[in-house]
């Protein structure tokens, strides 16, 4: 239906999402700014920016609204039975649409976000803090709001998408690929440098075996084909320590937390091959 952006130039962020629609032959679907900051707090180490944008082909553009992209999310969520959300980045926009429309979760039949850290979130044998989690830790008032207010919720977390990623093989597949597999394989070796000089400290993948972590694709992939991954009802409490966002597990029977569906498991390569097969054919 539509695409929101989220976090730093909203706008310029729309126009890259606006060209990535328009070269999957999507041009119909809506990109709306959204929020550039979070709501009670100024960007810090969470965000980074500076390459969006870059390496994009000439192409056609999908519509970039002047609707406020919070209220798009309101609007679809009355307009559309049935509606996904799907979260991929800080939940600021989210949890304005929530404060605009607080019966905004029973309207949705559900929403599958990109985020957290409860139990262990390992990298080449190394066992990561919490904080690794950028997209709830970036506004953790917005994660606390939207976490406890009653949404139909699927929480894919770091836990396994810091399991699943590409290997260079899968990105030669994406460059040899159609107009929208290339533009995006275009810009994941720009990404590939980002998430290396990132993770490399914390005992990254070996070298020669790692393009890109598959964070995003793993999340819209637990809602349309979750086979490759294992998922638990928990219940999760969301908490702000020390100034980072934690997701607790709650222990089995306990009174307190917010029930939802969680990835603890994944079959990292089948869903890595479904990924880049659905991928390299747009």
């Amino acid at each position: 239906m539509a695409v929101t952006t989220v976090c730093g130039d909203t706008r310029l962020r729309s126009r890259v999402a606006a060209r990535l629609l328009g070269l999957a032959g999507r041009e119909r679907v809506e990109v709306c700014a959204g929020e550039e900051v979070p709501l009670l707090r100024a960007p810090d180490r969470f965000v980074w920016f500076g390459h969006e944008g870059k390496g994009l082909p000439d192409g056609p553009d999908a519509l970039v609204s002047e609707e406020w992209g919070p209220t798009r999310i309101v609007r679809a969520a009355r307009e559309v039975e049935g509606l996904e959300l799907v979260a991929i980045g800080p939940l600021t926009n989210v949890a304005r649409a929530l404060a605009l429309d607080p019966k905004l979760p029973e309207r949705v039949a559900g929403l599958t976000i990109m985020g957290g850290h409860v139990r262990s979130v390992r990298l080449g044998g190394k066992e990561l803090p919490h904080g690794i989690d950028y997209n709830l830790c970036a506004d953790p008032e917005a994660t606390v709001g939207v976490l406890g207010a009653g949404f139909r919720t699927t929480l894919v977390t770091a836990d396994v998408t810091l399991q699943t990623w590409m290997g260079p093989a899968d990105l030669e597949r994406l460059e040899a690929g159609r107009a929208l597999a290339r533009a995006i394989g275009a810009m994941t070796r720009m990404w590939t440098g980002v998430q290396k000089k990132l993770f490399d400290s914390w005992g990254g993948p070996e070298p020669g075996e790692f393009v890109a972590f598959l964070h995003d694709p793993l999340t819209v992939q637990a809602l349309i084909d979750p086979a490759a991954l294992r998922f638990e009802s928990l219940r999760i409490v969301p908490t702000i320590e020390r100034g980072i966002l934690r997701t607790i597990e709650a222990p089995p029977g306990a009174p307190f937390g917010s029930e939802m569906q969680v990835a603890t498991a994944v079959d990292a390569d089948a869903a890595r091959r479904a990924i880049v097969d659905r991928l390299a054919t747009l």
